[in-house]
């Protein structure tokens, strides 16, 4: 199929009861299915395709959803429980019309939406609500007002986003680890797409812990992640010069957070990989104390420590095609993600070629 005709390619071949159907989405008894029954006027019959397995929901209507039906309160409740049962993915499509307002509302179905920007992120904020503006967008004067992708690297010819040891790309992780109040997910929109990469990966954390053998798992729940905002910011810079970087006063608003190598989600009692992102400085028995001097290291020189090498032997396994979803954007797409369940990462474009331009809200609490 043509790339703007392949809906989402799953890294794992379906069961022989499926079958890829023309837009490359998994098809099949547990596949696909409709999932509202109301007659009520104005609310869309939902039909769920899933992408790998039971991960990742694809949720259409015919005719295609607006933004007016998802911002209805029953819609939300029922995208809501879609998600969770899906392992934390939820995307939709054909929503071009969607305004910020209108995302932030959409956002607050799945939990409170942060309200403030944190660290060096507040230029790339769209005026007067609180979305973030990521990509390559520049104003009149070349000035760049968006938040640039840690990603920088294509996929393979083969779209596979196993993690790769070697050169440590994909850049797979979590979001928010290094936060004193850790975002529970995001949603992430697009208003322009390259023609070309720009895919995101995500992951089945849950299920990837699961592949564990008991021996393992006992082992990694014994351990703790230190995740520092300035390691993270630092350690992109390394990589991208225009990437920005705390100062000493946001440093200081911004110390390293203690996070489990494995957490077990509040609503659906499952287990997954968590506390893992550019932000992870060191990995430790829990309560083990890290001293300042180490932490400055980390802080300042974006250096990470051996330690971290616990985690990475473990991405390979944890992205392996069995557990991973890439998704190729197109204008109007709309993916809600829970850092609960899911890694995810980005992949790089042409950014001299194209541009790229995609809305974020961060959701902080679940309601």
């Amino acid at each position: 199929a043509s790339e703007p005709a392949r809906v989402a390619m799953a890294m794992k071949r379906p069961a022989a009861s499926a079958s890829l159907g023309p837009d490359g989405v998994q098809h099949g008894p547990c596949a696909k299915r409709r999932c509202s029954t109301s007659a009520s006027v104005g609310r869309p019959e939902l039909v769920v395709r899933l992408l790998n397995g039971t991960f990742g929901a694809l949720v259409e209507s015919d005719p295609p959803l607006t933004p007016t039906q998802v911002l209805r309160a029953d819609v939300g409740a029922e995208l809501k429980t879609i998600w969770h049962r899906a392992g934390g993915i939820l995307i939709l499509r054909g929503l071009s019309a969607l305004t910020p307002e209108e995302l932030v509302a959409f956002s607050a179905h799945f939990g409170e939406v942060e309200q403030e920007l944190c660290g060096g992120r507040v230029l790339a904020k769209l005026p007067g609500v609180p979305v973030l503006r990521l990509g390559n967008v520049r104003d009149a004067e070349g000035n760049l007002i968006s938040v640039p992708s840690s990603s920088t690297a294509l996929l393979p010819p083969d779209g596979c986003c196993q993690y790769r040891p070697e050169d440590r790309q994909p850049v797979w992780h979590t979001d928010g680890c290094h936060r004193q109040r850790k975002p529970i997910g995001s949603a992430f929109f697009c208003r322009a797409a390259p023609a070309e990469g720009a895919q995101t990966c995500f992951a089945d954390a849950a299920a990837g812990w699961a592949s564990l053998s008991p021996d393992e798992q006992e082992r990694l729940d014994g351990l703790e992640c230190i995740c520092s905002l300035a390691h993270h910011d630092r350690k992109i810079q390394l990589r991208r010069p225009e990437y920005p970087t705390l100062t000493p006063e946001q440093r200081a608003a911004n110390p390293p957070q203690r996070v489990p190598l494995a957490l077990v989600h509040p609503a659906t009692g499952r287990k997954a990989m968590y506390g893992f992102n550019s932000s992870t400085c060191c990995v430790v028995p829990k309560g083990t104390p890290c001293d300042q001097t180490s932490l400055d290291r980390y802080d300042l020189e974006g250096l990470e420590d051996p330690s971290v090498g616990i985690v990475r032997d473990l991405l390979a396994r944890i992205t392996a095609p069995a557990f991973t979803v890439v998704w190729k954007w197109r204008e109007g797409d709309l993916v809600v993600w829970d850092n609960r369940a899911t890694l995810h990462t980005g992949s790089g474009y042409d950014e001299k070629k194209y541009v790229r331009e995609m809305w974020r809200t961060t959701i902080l609490l679940e309601k």
